[in-house]
């Protein structure tokens, strides 16, 4: 079984992926690369990808929405020559190599791909989400400030005036504001994204697909767990049942053989016992005078 467990594995494990060849000005630009790459930055780059190995995006380091065939092919070279084994000192240099391999290979079946994509869309909407209440906070916390501002403002009015400015009505104010404040709406909502905000999103896509890959390979390894332990049970029961079915099969041909042979005697009597002399027993006598015979086979 252990055997093969090993073969099983060794079947899954990636393949190493068939690639075109490159093209000079590729060549080029790789050498140039790998020149530029330190030991440091191939030891960052495993434990990057040993990090984020649930997500072939962030593995390989591409956007669902622009990963072509040509930049797949491009981003897993330039990578898994960063963490070769054979050019990365890293104890983990070989796991991140498969892992790369891995990445690939999902990316490049349209349903793995898929399914990856949808995972990152979800997670964006989810960065978005966020972004947008931390956003609302700090707009509710500035305005309240403002408002506290404005108070101490009229207070220190009221000290040096001896009386306070009486401002608009809210009621009137907001009849005068309304249609500045509904364009101002609008503007905001067509404000472009500040690089700062765009970078947040990044950060916060990039984590929220790891809690959702990380959450369903828990599912996942939890699911076969509960059914190996169920077939791991199926097998001891079906054991069991074939032991007891074997065991009553032996019980029963010992009973029918005991009962041949209890057959077998007693024609052997019958037929030979007078012959041989044999008398029949005396009957015994009860308490009460009456004589009865003591059962006999067959009797």
């Amino acid at each position: 079984e252990d055997k093969k467990a090993e073969e099983k594995k060794e079947e899954e494990k990636p393949k190493a992926p068939e690639l075109p060849p490159m093209g000079e000005e590729e060549m080029e630009l790789l050498s140039m690369f790998l020149s530029q790459t330190s030991d440091l930055e191939r030891k960052q780059q495993v434990e990057r990808i040993i990090k984020y190995r649930l997500n072939p995006f962030e593995v390989l380091q591409l956007s669902p929405d622009c990963a072509t065939a040509e930049e797949l092919n491009m981003a897993y070279r330039k990578l898994s020559l960063v963490v070769h084994p054979d050019k990365c000192k890293h104890s983990r240099a070989e796991e991140a190599f498969e892992i790369c391999k891995k990445s690939l290979a999902e990316l490049q079946s349209e349903e793995k791909k898929g399914f990856y994509v949808d995972v990152m869309v979800s997670a964006k909407e989810e960065a978005v989400r966020e972004l947008k209440k931390k956003r609302k906070r700090e707009k509710e916390e500035s305005s309240k400030n403002k408002k506290l501002r404005v108070s101490d403002v009229d207070k220190l009015r009221s000290t040096m005036l001896g009386g306070t400015l009486k401002r608009p009505s809210k009621d009137k104010k907001k009849e005068e504001d309304k249609g500045e404040e509904f364009g101002k709406a609008a503007a905001d909502d067509e404000e472009p994204i500040s690089q700062e905000d765009q970078d947040m999103i990044v950060k916060g896509t990039r984590d929220a697909a790891f809690r959702i890959l990380l959450q369903l390979e828990k599912r996942r390894a939890r699911a076969e767990k509960v059914f190996v332990e169920n077939e791991k049970r199926s097998k001891v029961a079906m054991k069991e049942a074939k032991e007891k079915y074997l065991h009553e099969e032996k019980q029963d041909e010992e009973w029918n053989k005991d009962r041949t042979d209890r057959i077998d005697s007693w024609r052997d009597f019958q037929q030979h016992g007078k012959k041989l002399g044999i008398k029949k027993p005396k009957p015994a006598v009860t308490e009460k005078g009456v004589s009865v015979l003591p059962p006999t086979m067959g009797g």
